[in-house]
């Protein structure tokens, strides 16, 4: 009988250790992927205002999120060409809904007045976080561009930008990563006069345009395109292109880089004349500039940034001077530069971009906690929290 019960109360215990091992795996935490990238995981989302159907839409973009983030990570382990996972996670995510090729809601519900949780098991493509990984591994050591071409067709403004769209689908070929166009155009519908000074030789107002853009470097110039007239014995009409460019490194304002190249082409039709011309004068000069850019271009030289820091009294600042030649990995030399209050300004002579910098202050265990407020590429701004 005793043998009985003893035998009984271990199925017992087996069959509760069993429970509790499963109750475990269906958690609130992500479980991982499982077989043919299917993951679980429960999103989040804060209840507004008693909008549950607004609070469960969001839960579930948190979920998807989730669930490409573990993928993402999973994947990134596995390799170690991923230099920047920061930038690669930014980049990941922000396709991350269509980076799901399928879910299901398991559930969907409040677990309070403020809060909703949803729980979806979704199968993640690591075939396109794959391809997204790679277009940044092809883009690290390489400088976030801008282009700025004045066109001109036959004497007259051209608005087609041939040479600008080509300038830009060739380097981003050649994996150079650009300023987002939205940016753009944002910053050359409110300083169309900096622009006309940056295309007419001013190199301080590229950089100014530059940096407003979140640029590295700017390449400025022109392209002059126009008929010749036509080929004797022929209806072809000769085009000619001539196309000037300087590349201007943004951190120091100076010419990286320059040169200039010419393109002709035969055609019965000007205009498809003219985009071939383009071609043919931009391929060559990008050739030559892409060899300078990464010649002349180190990713790792020493720059000097702009921080301007807020929130800190001159003995809390001490401090942080002393701690970020200490511990922020790449900082050669802090040097104050004035301070007001709890305003302070600082120039950072620093291994890397300030957008390496931002990255490294809030990952190397200072002890005064900062918040990371504008990034640029030679200045940033950061305050205690």
């Amino acid at each position: 009988m005793n043998a009985f019960v003893n035998r009984t109360r271990t199925y017992l215990i087996l069959i509760m250790a069993t429970l509790a091992i499963s109750c475990k795996s269906t958690g609130d935490k992500p479980e991982g992927p499982a077989q043919g990238g299917w993951i679980t995981v429960t999103g989040i989302a804060a209840i507004q205002n008693g909008n549950l159907g607004l609070a469960k839409d969001e839960a579930l973009k948190d979920a998807k999120r989730l669930a490409v983030q573990e993928v993402l990570g999973s994947l990134v382990s596995a390799r170690t060409d991923v230099k920047n996972f920061q930038l690669v996670s930014q980049k990941v995510t922000s396709k991350s809904e269509g980076m799901i090729e399928t879910f299901e809601i398991l559930s969907a519900s409040a677990v309070s007045d403020v809060e909703y949780h949803v729980k979806i098991k979704a199968k993640v493509s690591e075939a396109m976080i794959n391809e997204t990984i790679a277009e940044v591994v092809a883009s690290q050591g390489k400088p976030r561009m801008m282009v700025l071409v004045d066109e001109s067709f036959n004497g007259k403004s051209d608005p087609n930008k041939i040479a600008q769209t080509e300038l830009e689908a060739q380097f981003i070929a050649q994996g150079f990563p650009f300023v987002d166009k939205s940016t753009v155009e944002k910053i050359v519908a409110k300083n169309r006069r900096k622009i006309a000074s940056a295309l007419s030789g001013d190199n301080s107002a590229a950089k100014s345009i530059g940096v407003d853009a979140g640029a590295e470097i700017i390449l400025v110039g022109s392209s002059r395109v126009k008929e010749a007239g036509k080929i004797a014995g022929s209806q072809l009409i000769s085009v000619q292109a001539d196309l000037n460019l300087r590349v201007i490194d943004i951190n120091t304002g100076k010419i990286l880089t320059a040169g200039q190249e010419h393109g002709a082409y035969p055609h019965i039709n000007a205009e498809s004349g003219a985009v071939n011309a383009v071609k043919k004068a931009v391929t060559p000069l990008r050739e030559k500039l892409v060899t300078d850019i990464v010649k002349l271009w180190d990713i790792n030289r020493g720059n000097t940034i702009t921080l301007l820091i807020t929130g800190l009294d001159y003995e809390k600042l001490m401090v942080l001077r002393g701690e970020l030649t200490e511990k922020v990995r790449g900082v050669k030399a802090v040097n104050p530069k004035g301070s007001a209050g709890k305003a302070a300004k600082l120039e950072v002579e620093f291994e890397g971009s300030s957008f390496d910098l931002a990255d490294r202050l809030l990952t190397s265990g200072l002890s005064i906690k900062l918040k990371i407020g504008d990034v640029k590429p030679n200045a940033l701004d950061a305050s205690a929290k």
